[in-house]
């Protein structure tokens, strides 16, 4: 006798495919924003206490800015103190004869653009027909072969094909800075050892400037004072300062 065959079943389990989730990748989550990450990176309970001495809506003069990054330091090292000054305009520089100077010197050397005979020395090159050409190639690159240039103003046009690399590095002649000239000697004779070149950056109308080491503090104030002079107090729109790892004390662009 032929036995009846059992009806197949489609309840899930019984016959009826079963719906196969994707396995959960392990490891991966939500990308962090930058700014998610730097407040990650500053919740160290040192860094908390010494955010905790500075108010942050209030602006302190100079003087009392210095003395609280002081009391706000916490590094075991002699930390640098830096000064981020918002400025009225983009693409500012120009050069300052610090009273301390700061870092190791940097010997300057110069190219030339100019009709001029007699300009020579073993840190100066006259530009040739060939230099822009060079330049654009990559075998006279600044920054190595050079780091600063002086041009007659008949040369700019020709310039202009090099802006896009000299101009990030900061050295496209300028009338600002006297670097546009029929007299590029007087440029040379003029730059002194000591000075130092500040320049805002290339992105934002923001001045970063190293003034020396906290433990040093009157010759971070006569430094400071120094490179305000040279700006011009009315172009700074806001000023912030630092050290190594401490929070930023916003100053009162008045005091400076």
């Amino acid at each position: 006798m032929k036995k009846k065959r059992e009806p197949i079943s489609t309840e899930e389990g019984q016959g009826a495919p079963k719906k196969v989730e994707a396995p959960k990748q392990a490891g991966k989550s939500k990308a962090q924003s930058p700014s998610a990450i730097a407040s990650k990176h500053h919740k160290g309970e040192k860094y908390q206490k010494a955010a905790a001495l500075i108010e942050k809506n209030k602006f302190y003069s100079a003087k009392d800015a210095l003395e609280l990054l002081e009391k706000a330091s916490y590094t075991k090292f002699d930390p640098t103190v830096e000064i981020h000054l918002n400025v009225t305009q983009k693409n500012m520089r120009g050069s300052v004869d610090l009273p301390h100077p700061i870092g190791e010197k940097k010997e300057k050397k110069y190219l030339i653009f100019t009709d001029k005979k007699g300009i020579e020395g073993k840190n100066i090159i006259v530009a040739d027909d060939g230099t822009i050409e060079a330049i654009e190639s990559g075998k006279i690159k600044p920054n190595r072969d050079f780091n600063a240039v002086i041009a007659g103003a008949k040369f700019m046009p020709q310039l202009a094909r090099i802006a896009k690399v000299l101009g990030p590095a900061g050295m496209m002649p300028n009338p600002k800075n006297g670097t546009i000239t029929e007299d590029p000697a007087s440029v040379v004779e003029g730059t002194t050892t000591d000075a130092y070149e500040y320049r805002s950056d290339p992105m934002a109308p923001i001045i970063h400037t190293k003034l020396g080491k906290l433990s040093q503090k009157e010759e971070v104030k006569d430094n400071m004072k120094a490179l305000v002079a040279a700006i011009g107090a009315a172009k700074i729109k806001k000023a912030t300062l630092t050290s190594t790892m401490s929070p930023g004390i916003k100053i009162d662009t008045a005091s400076l």
